[in-house]
């Protein structure tokens, strides 16, 4: 099933442009992360804007009336409106995170390759190894 085929969910690894390669390690597809990039951008602004409709809920927690039960009631609220912003903050964290990492691996990834590719050219000429270790 292909990227596009299904709803858009980004996965750690599945979504992110990895492909497993034989024995150990990943080959990065760059139009893929490239792909992904604007996705991630465009969850982070969701993120960003359910933050501030939480922070506008509470404050806008008040209780009904001055009784101690819809005080304790206004009070419970509000902590679980705190615990959605404290968790919303994590969210964006960590979609900020892969925002970050996407970019990064798209471009230094592909510079570290063509750099690798370069020297193990040069070497491969010398009986001695000696390019390998530029």
């Amino acid at each position: 099933m292909n990227e596009g085929d299904r709803a858009p969910t980004i996965g750690p690894t599945a979504g992110a442009g990895l492909t497993a390669v034989g024995g150990a390690g990943y080959d990065f597809d760059p139009d893929q992360i490239a792909e992904l990039i604007p996705k991630w951008e465009e969850l982070r602004v969701g993120i960003t804007q359910d933050q501030e409709r939480l922070r506008v809920a509470l404050r806008e927690t008040t209780a009904p009336s001055a009784d101690e039960p819809a005080q304790a009631n206004a009070l419970r609220i509000a902590a679980s409106i705190q615990a959605a912003i404290d968790h919303n903050a994590i969210l964006l964290d960590y979609a900020q995170s892969w925002i970050y990492m996407l970019k990064r691996a798209n471009g230094t990834y592909q510079s570290q390759d063509d750099h690798t590719r370069s020297v193990l050219n040069r070497a491969s000429g010398a009986a001695d190894g000696s390019g390998l270790y530029e």
